[in-house]
């Protein structure tokens, strides 16, 4: 959503947006101010995804494209070599994660794509460092701007009670996220803390058997499975604690929400967390892929109420600070300047 956000905040201007998808898409989420576009390539390294490629060319050089700029791996391949055959003079792409999502075939194609783009943006510096290391990207090519938010739809909750409520925002789409690692966690607390009802927001593929964890691990009757949930931030008013246990995480989305809504985080100390998360101020890190230890974290919040209610104010008052569209908006324009060889 971040994407989108930026879009629909863009100065019209100084800037016309298009948006192309390569994949089927939502088009209920294409800002009114976009013009976009649909082409279905379900594969790039094939006949259909050259003849795609070249159409993208003329497209780019017909419409005087000044600015392409990518998101996601398949679109960083096949956006940013239109746009480097095409002369398109800013060819930005992003990395808001660690990685993981790397496959080998990528690993040998995206260092040549790399090498042609002007620019990066990254939404946290341990990205952008892990980035510039493995494929050898020189930090002054890179810039890092944060993740806009619309801090006036995420109302601040102050609890005051004992903690009630733990949960955990993820799709369950990928093993990554480690939902497995929060149930196994869970049952370990509900030992001394029987009265804690768990939730966990989300949806996939991997649901039935992260639910045959639970029955298994005896909390199923502890834990709600949410599924889907489209207005988060309402459900995240009824958590005490909001937990992020990934194994690999570039600037969470859900972090950030849970700054904002006073729901006192437990993070694990991977990515882009720890520029979020600063242990024992605005919330508590711990090793990834350490259930117990995240079950120790639990147990030391549910027990210090003050401390939950104190991490949870300073970490709103640090999300206000540093997550905002106005500063999100400038520091991308300033980029997109200082790459079009202007100043802002």
């Amino acid at each position: 959503m971040q994407l989108i956000g930026l879009i629909e905040r863009l100065d019209p201007a100084l800037y016309q947006p298009y948006l192309l998808t390569i994949r089927p898409s939502d088009p209920s989420l294409v800002p009114a101010n976009c013009i976009a576009l649909s082409w279905d390539v379900p594969k790039l390294f094939c006949w259909s995804g050259l003849k795609a490629l070249f159409s993208l060319i003329q497209f780019l050089r017909r419409e005087h494209i000044d600015i392409v700029q990518t998101f996601f791996q398949d679109s960083t391949v096949f956006g940013g070599l239109a746009a480097f055959i095409a002369g398109t003079r800013v060819r930005l792409a992003c990395f808001r994660d660690l990685g993981f999502w790397l496959t080998p075939k990528q690993k040998k194609v995206l260092p040549f794509i790399y090498r042609r783009m002007t620019g990066f943006i990254c939404n946290a510096h341990m990205v952008r460092d892990h980035f510039s290391h493995i494929f050898n990207i020189p930090l002054e090519r890179m810039t890092v701007i944060g993740n806009g938010v619309e801090a006036s739809a995420l109302r601040f909750i102050q609890h005051t009670g004992p903690c009630q409520h733990i949960g955990i925002v993820g799709n369950m789409t990928r093993p990554v996220k480690r939902t497995d690692l929060f149930i196994k966690a869970a049952a370990i607390v509900a030992k001394t803390h029987p009265d804690i009802q768990w939730h966990i927001l989300g949806d996939g593929h991997l649901r039935t058997e992260l639910e045959q964890l639970a029955e298994d691990s005896g909390i199923r009757g502890k834990l709600q499975f949410a599924g889907r949930i489209d207005r988060i931030p309402e459900y995240l008013e009824r958590l005490d604690i909001g937990v992020i246990c990934s194994d690999s995480e570039g600037l969470s989305n859900a972090l950030i929400e849970y700054m904002f809504k006073g729901v006192t985080a437990i993070a694990t100390a991977v990515g882009g967390n720890p520029e979020l998360i600063a242990h024992e101020k605005t919330g508590l890190l711990i090793p990834p892929n350490d259930a117990q230890a995240l079950a120790d974290a639990l147990n030391r919040l549910i027990e210090d109420n003050d401390l939950r209610h104190h991490l949870a104010l300073q970490a709103r008052e640090k999300a206000e600070q540093a997550f905002n569209w106005p500063s999100c908006l400038q520091y991308h324009h300033h980029f997109y300047q200082h790459q079009l060889g202007r100043q802002p």
